[in-house]
Parts: structure tokens; sequence; C-alpha cells
């Protein structure tokens, strides 16, 4: 194996990129060069995934400007290619036109090869004018994406009618304008398209300057006037989606554990939510007034009060499943809280009957279908652990093993990081450590955006605990090093982090069962003593880390002391 591979390994696997030669010369120390050939036949069972994912990875990261269209072509559903070859390609010459044989030898090429394009295209195509070619074809690509995506869009539709009106009013055509227009407010009306209403308002009002003395309008007045809701709910409502957009961006930084600054901001917004009102014909005012009230609920910890307005609004859309093709985005924000505030609930069957409700169908579009994808299995998973039902945690597992890749790109760097974490956590479950440690690596590592800070020191207790159960001592005092050195640069600490690295740290080299027992028992008691810790509260919530204690003092695995715990749990009377 060359050099450079080796160096890109260790790389991949560090977290760290290490340039080839100059890295392997400056390790100089004889234990460093030790920990890594260390860690690297450790993990040659996953020689080849590690290598794959390395490989894509960094493919993803470096990819130059010029990649991008051949990206996009690449993107294309094969709905999409057909659309754009009838209605923007159409019937050409025998000989086709230069974008076209563009546009079919890039989809045929597995990785852009530029200079093989323009070989076999010369002299008609060259290094002058490729770069204006790939511009005209990355237009018309674009502009076909645009018109199929529009196909069946109500806003739109709305919109050529606006167009249409101001077309008739300008020639004199009022009957048909005045027709054009009613049949564009009610689609509007119907379909909450509040902007559009306003413009077609504009275009009565012209109307009206321009109307001649036999035009009558007192039906149109009295589609004019018939608002669903008036003016200064109207007013609220853009000030609670304000609000509501304010509350998903301090979601994004964290959902448990924020300073007191971001506490105090919380508690102002939750106080002018609370100035409004949830009496309203429109669906998106409740929308935006629950959804609101309930994430800010949420970041304060009050899972009752969030989820009693979550089912709320979850049966608003069970009776308007018409938005759900419309605005998608919506539905799942609010099924990746249920996922969230449900389980914190201990609501298990009520969480698991949302996610398998056949109106989750009607989620077509194929970013959403990815997110939707991935928060039930968040869920799903979470549940199963939290129950013992190890058959479909592994059953899961697999399957995310085979889909999650193809859904990676169509999500955002927070939901992929608690994706990988969640498998991350599956498989230390499951004892398939060096899968656990692939997967909790790679979510600190390829996923960073600022958010959800929580991740991170959650991720490097999980790391230190992987290393502990793998039994080996090289892997265990490198983790360890960036386990204490992350905790010692952070300014926010809690004791029961610093109890169970230390109890970690203290217990790998003992050989006295008594004595590590004791360092159990011992960490056990400072969670005891800092159980009103939110911080604490939340972690545990995510992984248990006084069970898996439990199970070390009683002898036997993680999974069974779970799967005790849940017998016993049924077992006891209600």
């Amino acid at each position: 194996m060359s050099i450079f591979l080796i160096s890109s390994i260790i790389g991949f696997i560090n977290c760290r990129v290490i340039n080839t030669f100059s890295t392997i010369v400056l390790i100089n120390n004889a234990l460093s060069r030790f920990i890594l050939v260390e860690y690297l036949y450790h993990l040659s069972l996953n020689f080849k995934c590690y290598l794959a994912d390395f490989i894509s990875t960094q493919a993803s990261l470096m990819k130059p400007s010029s990649d991008f269209l051949w990206q996009l072509i690449h993107s294309l559903s094969s709905n999409e290619k057909l659309f754009f070859k009838r209605n923007y390609i159409g019937n050409k010459l025998p000989t086709q036109s230069l974008y076209v044989k563009l546009f079919n030898a890039i989809a045929s090429q597995k990785k852009y090869n530029e200079e093989a394009i323009i070989k076999k295209f010369q002299p008609a195509l060259n290094k002058k004018n490729i770069a204006s070619q790939k511009h005209y074809l990355q237009k018309q690509v674009c502009d076909a994406l645009v018109a199929y995506d529009s196909r069946n869009n109500d806003s739109l539709d709305i919109y050529n009618q606006i167009l249409l009106v101001r077309v008739y009013r300008k020639k004199g055509l009022l009957d048909e304008a005045h027709a054009v227009w009613k049949k564009a407010v009610e689609k509007a009306r119907a379909t909450e398209s509040f902007a559009m209403l306003n413009l077609l308002k504009t275009e009565f009002e012209k109307m009206i300057l321009f109307s001649s003395v036999h035009t009558k309008y007192d039906e149109l007045h009295s589609i004019f006037q018939g608002n669903i809701i008036t003016y200064d709910e109207y007013s609220e409502m853009i000030t609670l989606r304000d609000i509501y957009a304010e509350s998903l961006l301090l979601k994004k930084m964290a959902h448990f554990g924020q300073d007191d600054a971001l506490k105090e901001k919380i508690m102002q917004l939750l106080t002018r939510v609370n100035k409004s009102s949830s009496i309203a014909q429109s669906f998106w005012f409740r929308h935006y007034y629950h959804m609101s009230k309930a994430t800010l609920l949420y970041l304060l910890n009050d899972m009752e009060g969030a989820m009693k307005l979550f089912k709320q609004v979850l049966i608003d859309w069970n009776n308007s499943t018409q938005y759900i093709k419309t605005n998608g985005e919506h539905y799942v924000e609010l099924l990746y809280m249920i996922n969230y505030a449900g389980i914190l609930q201990g609501e298990y069957k009520y969480v698991t009957a949302v996610f398998n409700d056949p109106i989750n169908n009607l989620v077509e579009d194929k970013a959403q279908r990815a997110n939707f994808e991935a928060i039930k299995y968040l869920a799903l998973n979470k549940i199963y652990n939290k129950t013992a039902r190890y058959k479909e945690v592994e059953k899961m597992v697999q399957y995310m093993k085979s889909k999650y890749r193809l859904w990676e790109p169509s999500l955002n760097p927070d939901l992929n990081r608690t994706v990988n974490i969640s498998l991350g956590i599956a498989c230390f479950v499951l004892e398939q450590y060096n899968d656990a440690l692939y997967f909790i690596k790679r979510a600190i590592t390829y996923f960073k955006d600022g958010t959800r800070e929580e991740h991170f020191s959650l991720a490097q207790v999980l790391l230190l605990l992987i290393t502990y159960n793998l039994n080996n001592s090289k892997l265990f005092d490198s983790q360890y090093k960036a386990t204490y050195t992350f905790f010692y640069k952070r300014k926010k600490r809690h004791p029961f982090e610093t109890a169970l690295v230390q109890c970690l740290h203290r217990t790998f080299y003992m050989t006295d069962n008594k004595e590590k027992t004791k360092e159990y028992e011992k960490t056990l008691l400072v969670f005891e003593q800092n159980k009103n810790d939110v911080v604490q509260q939340m972690t545990f919530s995510i992984f248990n880390y006084p069970g898996w204690l439990i199970s070390k003092v009683q002898r036997i695995s993680y999974r069974q002391y779970v799967e005790r715990k849940v017998k016993t749990q049924e077992l006891e009377p209600a």
C-alpha cells in the first residue's frame, strides 16, 4: 500500500487531513507511530468501508466548480430527463446542436472529464468555447427543472392568472378579465395564498379605475370583501411567522443547555406569542401560532405543554392534507418535533402511530422524503432501544446502512450528524463496536456547521465509552487525551461528564472487580446528586449512561440490563 494511501486513511480516521510524506516524517515519536499503526490494524476489518467513505467524502468536499454541471445532470430523475429532452431539445436535425451532444456526453460519464469531451467533439468544441456551451446547457437544464417543478403549482397558476387579468384589462377585455379574476381569487383563498390575494386586489382597483359606466361590480365587490382573515390578523400572522423562523434558528443552536442569554431570548419570544390567539379561520395562522409556541416550550424543556400543541397541529394537517404536497417541509418539521418531544414525554405508541400513518405517503418530493425517512428512523430506533426490541433495532441498522448514503445529500448537517450518532449508539448496544466507532467519528468529523453543540460533547463521551469496550489500551489512551482536551477547552462543564470520564479512565486498567464496582457506584452517586441538571437529564435520554454503569456493577451486558428492566416494568402493576 502506498504512503499516500496510508496517510490519507490515517487522516480520515483521526478526523484531520494529513499531508502525505511530510506528516509521516513529522510523526517521529515512536509511541505516536505505534498508536497510529495499532489504530489502522484495529480498524482493518472495516477497511473497505472506511476507504470508500473517505474517498467519497473527500471528493464531495473538494469538487471543483466545473463539476457542477455534471452533478446537476446526474441528479436528474428519469422523468426530468424525459421532460428536458421533449420540451427543450425536441425534434432536432440529424446533426444535433452542440449543447445536446454535450448533455449526452456528460450524462454518460461516471466521472466528469472535460478533456475527453473536448477530444470527442473537436474541432466544433474546444477549450475556447466549451465554457459558453456549458453555460448555455446549464441554463437550459435549469429552465427545464423550474418548468418541471412548477407543474400543478397553485401559486404559479394564480400568478399566471394575475398576468392574464392584467393583459385582458389593458386590452379593454374587461368581462374576460373579471371572469379570470374571480377564479383566481377563489383559488387564492382556498390555498391561503395571501400574497397573491394582495396582487389580485391591486388588479381589482385598476379594473375599477379603467372600467366603463356600464360595468357592474356588485358581485366582484362582494368577493373582494370576503376575506379569510382581517388585515390585523394577517399582520399578526406575519409576526408569528417571523417568530417561528427565529425559533427554528434558536433550536439549531442547541436543543438543551442554552446559556442565560438564549433562555432570555426564548422567554421574550414566548411572551410575544402568548399575546396572540390561536382562534383563526386561517390554517397558516394556526400553524405558525402553535408551532412557534410549541417549539419555544420544547426549548424550555416543557415537553408536556409542547406535545399538546404539536398534537393540535397534526390534527390540523390531517384535516388539510392538500398542504402536505405543497408545503411538505413544514409537515416534516412537525414530525421531527413530535419525534423529539413525544419520546421525551414517553408517548411511544403515539409517536409510532404517527410515523406509520399512511398519510405520510403524501410526502412525495425526493428531498422531503429523504428527510422523513431519516426522522422516522431516529424515532423508531430510539423507541425500539428504550423498549428492548433489539431484533427490530438490528433490522433498522441494516436497512439504514444500505439506504442512508442515498439520502445523505438531501439532509442538513444537523440531521446527518444526528442519524450518524443514532446509528453509532445502536451499533454500540448491539456490540458492533467497530461500526459504532465509525459512525460516531463520522458524525463529528464531516458535519460541522456550528449547530447543536451538545452533539459534540455527547460524541466525545461515547467515543471514550466505545474504546473502553474495545479494550484496546492504545485506542483508549488516544481517545482519552482527545476527550480530556475537548472538555478542558470547553467553557461549560457538567459534573456528570467529569465523573464519567474519570471513572472510565480509572477503571480501564483496574483488574480488581470490587475496586471497579466501587468506582462505578461512586459515579452513579454523582449522577444522583445532580439529577436536576437539565443537560444531564437530556443527555441520559439520548443514551442511558446510568444503565450502562449498573450493567457493569451487575456484570451483565448493557443489552441484558435493558431487557431485564423492561421486563420488570411490564410486570409492575399500572
